[in-house]
């Protein structure tokens, strides 16, 4: 709250409440957005220069994509690069397979996180895996192969230290996906 109250001149708004976690929250933001185009960076992440306009110019490109995913550099405490997270041409089956899709590598059509409903707040690790695989069900995605973010890694970072929970996730997510109509 401290760092947002030194710059809060810049923001258009904000809000430091109670909230029922990440997916929660990150759903009160997208609420106040205006764009047309959206994506959304964790605490400790970071866009690389160009991903912004690269990710709007794919967008525009590509009129069937519903959203548009870049590569992501693992980086450590001091952003040195420890692995570059690549991955392909993929579609709602490779989704379906657990071919995991970093977060802030994705920007989306507002539209589109409004029609599937947001991120869904009985996920706290996968929330944003449940909500690809939402979209790739309801739109076309697009791949490009240029490094758009850096996601870091580190001791107190939610998928380090509590990596051991996203595997019941995991199996709540397959479950899901089992019973969906949306995969029927």
């Amino acid at each position: 709250v401290d760092i947002i109250r030194k710059h809060e001149q810049k923001l258009a708004w904000w809000v430091s409440e109670k909230d029922r976690g990440q997916a929660d929250a990150v759903n009160k933001g997208f609420a106040k957005a205006s764009g047309k185009y959206c994506g959304w960076l964790n605490s400790d992440d970071l866009y690389l220069p160009g991903a912004v306009s690269g990710a709007v110019a794919l967008l525009e490109q590509n009129p069937h994509a519903g959203f548009v995913y870049g590569d992501v550099k693992s980086i450590d405490e001091a952003g040195r690069v420890t692995h570059i997270m690549r991955y392909g041409h993929w579609n709602l089956d490779n989704l379906m397979g657990f071919d995991i899709i970093g977060q802030p590598g994705v920007f989306f059509r507002s539209d589109l996180f409004r029609d599937v409903g947001g991120l869904d707040l009985n996920y706290h690790y996968l929330l944003d895996h449940h909500l690809w695989l939402r979209f790739a069900s309801a739109a076309g995605m697009q791949y490009s192969a240029k490094i758009w973010a850096a996601a870091r890694f580190h001791s107190a970072a939610k998928n380090v230290a509590n990596a051991a929970n996203f595997g019941d996730e995991a199996l709540q997510l397959a479950q899901w996906m089992s019973t969906s109509p949306l995969f029927a």
